[in-house]
């Protein structure tokens, strides 16, 4: 379970880290915030016509205020305890490694060289 979390973590970075995503390139860390704002509030906008009723833009918006400050504070969290090397987040790095080694001695082992059937 707390390797999907890591997991989630990652694949978080890799769309909202400023310095990742297609926004790296506006100098600005403020102006990319409000941008990935605007973002979410069209999207909000998007799903309450799609969903036909103009009454759940407004809930829509409210609920995804709340998720993008929840995924922003845990990000937070998440960075700040990389960034202060924590052991917490050093022991979900460990094991997200060693079933990595796991996986792979696993497909190793499936790999076996029938030496009577090649010669």
């Amino acid at each position: 379970m707390k390797l999907y979390f890591l997991w989630l973590y990652d694949l978080y970075n890799s769309v909202m880290d400023h310095n990742k995503n297609p926004l790296r390139h506006i100098p600005d860390p403020v102006s990319r915030m409000w941008i990935m704002t605007v973002l979410a509030w069209m999207w909000c906008i998007a799903f309450g016509l799609y969903l036909g009723s103009v009454i759940y833009m407004g809930v829509s918006l409210v609920a995804h205020f709340g998720i993008i400050f929840m995924i922003m504070f845990t990000a937070s969290v998440f960075y700040d305890a990389e960034n202060r090397g924590d052991s917490w987040l050093l022991a979900l790095r460990v094991d997200q490694l060693k079933s990595r080694i796991k996986e792979n001695r696993k497909q190793l082992n499936k790999c076996v060289w029938d030496q009577d059937k090649e010669a």
